[in-house]
């Protein structure tokens, strides 16, 4: 049995991580910079597939001295929360504290000083507080203060020289990793709880905790509704498609973790790869579905461009899997017109390049109002977007989702020519 090397539904290990040389220099000067009482927060910005996640989860291991860039190793408490639309203010207190005391609370005295520092939380879930930001009561607010001053006492305790401190453990910092962000509701507010608890802890003195946040596009719309200063809080790091060197590097990784103790040690040719290359356009996610499928048809231990071919456009294979992990609902769940699923491939020609109106209509066959429904329908379920201070401009909001609508719906030997012609 092959155990297969590629894992398309989950982060990529950092064993197997390949490229963002400039942005992990960037986190660990971050974390540096941290360490010295300076600190400075992230916003890791992308669409889906690009690699937040698996970055957060190397900057995770710099952290916590697993990885080392820039000597010496640092050793930092991590907390890594991944929240959802139904995420509250008090449920994300509640998952900093679990955080904190998963890490800390190792003996009887410093569960008690838990107990003690942190027994705010149980009186707000009894009195039922809200702790929203923008309605805050003075009760509630004296609530919000609280936990701010716990979260930096314990932060003080843990990264003071002082011999006498309560915990066992000295730590450099504390980062705080909030993934998935742009999912964030209304309710939970998350750029004023995060700007006010920022300068609540900076008031406190408490100047060795790191903010760091990951999510889509609109996780800057997320903040900013919820507080309009609170993008000024990070510094973005905005995540592109890997080169091709680099989607060699994922490949090579892969290929050698499955070759470590085999027996019968696994292959590409070059055709195969450099179908694994096109087909993945530098979108990390892309690469290792398209391997996965490929690897698991490979019946020789020699992947081929007909593997690749097979495991794309097969039953269960990628194009099937990429779109129901991440495109089908735009494409026929969200919108119920043909019509509509016409503009899109249309669009998915320029893949997330601008489209006039004009250049739409020579291609749409329908009338001028069904093409003006259309527009308006998929501009406001945000499956394309308009140019700001144009009028009649649009585009998809991910080429990624323009790749796949071009997969879907594309006759696979006509593909197969395209890009055997493309590379001749």
């Amino acid at each position: 049995m092959k155990i297969n090397p590629f894992k398309p539904q989950s982060p990529i290990s950092t064993g197997m991580f390949a490229g963002r040389l400039n942005e992990i220099s960037r986190l660990e000067s971050f974390l540096f910079q941290t360490k010295a009482s300076q600190p400075s927060n992230f916003l890791i910005i992308g669409e889906r597939g690009i690699g937040k996640s698996s970055l957060l989860l190397f900057c995770k291991a710099i952290a916590e001295g697993a990885i080392s860039i820039e000597e010496p190793k640092l050793n930092y408490l991590v907390i890594d929360l991944v929240i959802d639309q139904n995420t509250t203010q008090l449920g994300l207190i509640r998952k900093i504290e679990l955080g904190l005391k998963n890490e800390l609370a190792k003996s009887e005295t410093t569960k008690q000083f838990f107990a003690d520092a942190w027994n705010f939380v149980q009186r707000i879930e009894a009195a039922g507080l809200k702790l929203n930001p923008l309605e805050r009561n003075e009760q509630e607010q004296t609530a919000f203060d609280e936990f701010c001053y716990a979260f930096a006492d314990t932060v003080k305790r843990v990264t003071s020289e002082d011999p006498t401190k309560l915990f066992d453990a000295h730590y450099d910092g504390v980062l705080l990793l909030i993934d998935e962000a742009d999912k964030a509701s209304k309710i939970l507010n998350l750029g004023s709880f995060l700007k006010l608890f920022a300068e609540t802890l900076q008031r406190r003195g408490c100047d060795k905790v790191m903010l760091g946040l990951a999510g889509l596009p609109n996780t800057r719309d997320v903040l900013r509704e919820s507080h309009e200063s609170a993008l000024r809080l990070f510094d973005e790091l905005i995540l592109d498609r890997l080169s091709h060197t680099e989607v060699n590097q994922v490949i090579d990784n892969c290929l050698a973790k499955v070759n470590e103790n085999s027996t019968n040690p696994i292959a590409i040719t070059n055709e195969g790869r450099a179908y694994l290359i096109i087909f993945s356009n530098g979108y990390p996610h892309f690469v290792q579905q398209f391997g996965y499928s490929a690897f698991d048809v490979d019946k020789d231990n020699s992947i081929t461009d007909d593997d690749v071919f097979q495991g794309a456009f097969r039953e269960h294979g990628a194009i099937e899997m990429l779109g129901e992990r991440y495109y089908r609902d735009s494409f026929y769940n969200k919108i119920q017109q043909e019509s509509y699923r016409q503009v899109l491939r249309i669009m998915s020609d320029k893949l997330d390049n601008w489209a006039s109106k004009q250049e739409i209509r020579k291609r749409f066959k329908g009338d001028n109002t069904i093409l003006n429904n259309a527009l308006k329908a998929l501009r406001d379920r945000h499956i394309i977007i308009s140019k700001e201070g144009s009028r009649g401009i649009y585009r998809l909001q991910h080429k990624g989702f323009a790749l796949w609508i071009k997969y879907k719906t594309t006759d696979p030997e006509k593909l197969q020519n395209d890009i055997e012609m493309s590379n001749n």
